[in-house]
């Protein structure tokens, strides 16, 4: 579906809240929450709904999806599993928010809660195999690796569970609250924390192989390719750290808290920013590809990549399709661990703006229009209204967002 244009925005599917879930895709479908209660699938290549499921509170966890069946969490306090055929099969009701996003292995639901506790929920019945408490809320996503559950909690401790019986392997303590969801690589786990450190635990004894420092609190999730972890932090850095030996690599200024958790395609890095773009980074080096402005809004949602195309949310309620260079797909830890998010009526924007940036600097050397804008249902060209553009597409009477219009910034190397 791509275009090959870096940053040219394919489509946009607007809902009534802020969509900070990351997106799942699977089978050419888009799984998504959003703050306006609902679950969407949307699918992949005309961003046109299939269906939406309605919850009774915001939906800011991410959705897992396992032979036809999407597992989701509310803040509602349940855990949902909904058939995409037939609607809710069952729901798993906490005693507090679940904003972590479920991982379903072996037959088993594994998803955080705000009362405390990680449950392990069976995947056919929804019923309770076993609950393990902290002290605080966890909000982080578990991640299952060779028996074992690795989650953190704003207790500030990361925990290793086994995943049959329930039972603490190990805690290691940091010092700040846990919202980072860990992810595992040939024995060692990755974490952030609120005490502004990325750690490397080893997976098995829960003893630190390092800790790197950044200048605040880690609330993005690591993912790890290559020998590289690539995390977020609130000091507005995307930092790249040797999964070895913990020693930087480099990092990138994002001019905004990087909440959003980054996903690697084909040696490029892709990350949201509060300062409302979403950005293209070489893997390697760190340096600026493109950005794309999405709404002037908060892009808290962590990008997925299938075949080509990147699938995120934003705060301004959208859920938008970017086209990248190539047709690649999310690689990574995260991915191969399915964490958070991974991959197995609107108006298409088939035009956008691109600015071409001095990467010293980042100052606008120059602006180039690409070309026309057209209704995505009937093809008019809109352009020719000049400043008289309609609200409405004279022709069919489909509403366009202005709102949606965003510009690509090229990087000058």
């Amino acid at each position: 579906m791509s275009s090959n244009k870096p940053g040219k925005v394919e489509w946009y599917f607007e809902t009534e809240g802020t969509v900070q879930s990351s997106p799942t895709v699977v089978d050419g479908i888009v799984y998504v929450g959003s703050w306006d209660n609902r679950l969407y699938a949307i699918d992949a290549a005309t961003g046109y709904r299939e269906w939406s499921f309605k919850t009774d509170s915001g939906v800011r966890s991410s959705p897992t999806v396992v032979e036809g069946t999407v597992y989701v969490g509310s803040g509602d306090n349940y855990l949902y599993a909904v058939d995409e055929r037939e609607g809710e099969w069952w729901s798993f009701e906490t005693d507090g928010k679940v904003i972590s996003s479920p991982t379903v292995v072996d037959g088993t639901v594994y998803v955080g809660s705000g009362d405390n506790h990680l449950y392990a929920v069976d995947e056919g019945m929804g019923t309770k195999q076993w609950a393990f408490e902290t002290d605080d809320l966890v909000n982080s996503s578990p991640t299952v690796a060779n028996g074992t559950v690795y989650v953190g909690s704003y207790d500030g401790y990361f925990y290793a569970v086994d995943a049959g019986m329930g039972t603490k392997q190990w805690a290691f303590k940091t010092y700040g609250k846990i919202y980072s969801s860990p992810t595992v690589v040939n024995g060692t786990a990755y974490v952030g924390s609120n005490d502004d450190h990325l750690y490397a635990v080893d997976a098995k004894m829960g003893t630190e192989q390092w800790a790197f420092e950044t200048g605040n609190r880690i609330l993005s999730s690591p993912t790890v390719v290559n020998g590289t972890v690539y995390v977020g932090s609130t000091d507005d850095q995307l930092y790249a750290v040797d999964a070895e030996t913990g020693l930087g690599r480099w990092s990138f200024d994002l001019s905004g808290s990087v909440i959003s958790s980054p996903t690697v395609v084909d040696g490029t890095v892709y990350v949201g920013s509060n300062d409302g773009h979403l950005y293209a980074l070489d893997a390697q080096t760190g340096a600026g590809q493109w950005r794309v402005n999405l709404g002037d809004s908060f892009v808290k949602s962590g990008p997925v990549v299938v075949d080509g195309t990147l699938y995120v949310g934003s705060s301004d309620n959208n859920v938008y399709a970017i086209g990248i260079e190539g047709t690649g797909s999310s690689e990574g830890s995260r991915v191969s661990l399915g964490t958070l998010n991974h991959h197995h009526r609107r108006l298409q924007l088939q035009t956008n703006d691109t600015e071409i940036f001095d990467s010293d600097s980042g100052s606008v050397s120059g602006s180039t229009t690409s070309g026309d804008n057209y209704c995505s249902t009937c093809g008019t060209n809109l352009s020719g209204y000049g400043d008289q553009n309609p609200n409405y597409c004279p022709d069919c009477g489909e509403k366009i967002d202005v709102n949606g219009t965003t510009d690509t910034e090229i990087f000058d190397p």
